[in-house]
């Protein structure tokens, strides 16, 4: 049975252990003439799994009303497509990041195609992610900083706090004082299941990532509800927030020790080394790569960096 996490929200689980080996969970808020879902899964979860747990709280697909998107991740977008035509909802998603959750083949390119020297996908890979994602709706609603969401008599109020993505948001349930992070507070990365591996935390903008966690500090809120663990306390929530921040500091730390030591670093060499010297994610792979460019980038905005770019050959 869905557990009720606060009065008229109940968590939901999905299908992404299984696909993904992470926790995923979403959830579905009842604001009296609205039912409203925040994120939608991969592809295969509105029939895999959000589907049957709505059933089990005597609802269905049909009678969701908004559907609402953190980021544009393919497990928080993915299943657009199927809960629209199973629903009619309108979808509420972030304004900066509707090109991606419109485009599957502009988010491809331009989040795991940006460093191609560092990370490239090969066929499987991007027909596993395209399998995911699924297929593309245009967003109803944009959303942006302050905004309520159409919600109905249930004021759900939206911060930006980018960072993880360029737009992602939070939502603050102001009846409960639930805050839903999303991806955004991510602490020092998140295990795998059933394995030793970790994923790193992903932020592609250090200034906005810091400056979006600390946002989140200055809220008042009764519990953190992130996207891939446990319904956190409101101390226990400010604790995983300050987390994240020494991650930031941590990796900063690297970037510039190993810069000093070699003279030049590409964002390979740093990605390599954030995913083995800083926790078990495996070197080389999204995260680290991205990561590892906006930490270089921000040394090089700072003064502290010289970017070049060199023939391969």
């Amino acid at each position: 049975m869905p557990e009720e996490i606060a009065p008229g929200v109940h968590r939901l689980a999905t299908d992404y252990p299984h696909v993904c080996g992470l926790p995923l969970w979403l959830h579905v808020i009842d604001a009296g003439d609205e039912l409203v879902l925040l994120d939608a899964g991969i592809a295969s979860t509105p029939e895999a799994a959000t589907g049957p747990e709505l059933r089990k709280l005597g609802l269905d697909l049909a009678d969701l009303t908004l559907v609402v998107n953190s980021h544009a991740h393919p497990d928080h977008m993915g299943g657009n497509a199927i809960l629209k035509d199973h629903s009619g909802a309108r979808l509420a998603a972030p304004a900066l990041e509707a090109g991606w959750l419109e485009d599957n083949e502009a988010l491809l390119a331009e989040l795991w195609g940006s460093d191609p020297a560092a990370l490239a996908l090969d066929e499987g890979e991007r027909a596993d992610l395209l399998g995911m994602l699924g297929d593309r709706v245009r967003v109803d609603v944009l959303l942006r900083d302050g905004d309520l969401l159409p919600s109905g008599e249930r004021p759900l109020r939206v911060i930006t706090t980018s960072g993880h993505s360029p737009g992602h948001i939070a939502v603050l349930d102001e009846r409960t004082r639930t805050l839903f992070g999303f991806d955004d507070v991510q602490g020092r990365g998140q295990p795998y299941l059933d394995s030793s591996v970790w994923l790193a935390p992903l932020y592609t903008d250090v200034e906005r990532y810091v400056v979006g966690l600390n946002r989140l500090l200055e809220l008042d809120f009764d519990a953190l509800v992130p996207s891939h663990g446990e319904v956190l306390t409101a101390d226990q929530g400010r604790r995983r927030i300050s987390e994240s921040l020494e991650w930031v500091d941590d990796v900063h730390e690297l970037t510039v020790m190993l810069l000093r030591r070699r003279g030049s670093l590409t964002v390979r060499e740093l990605a390599g080394a954030i995913g083995t010297e800083l926790g078990d994610f495996g070197g080389l792979c999204l995260q680290t790569v991205r990561m590892a460019r906006a930490h270089l980038e921000l040394l090089a905005r700072q003064g502290g960096a010289e970017p070049r770019w060199h023939h391969p050959g």
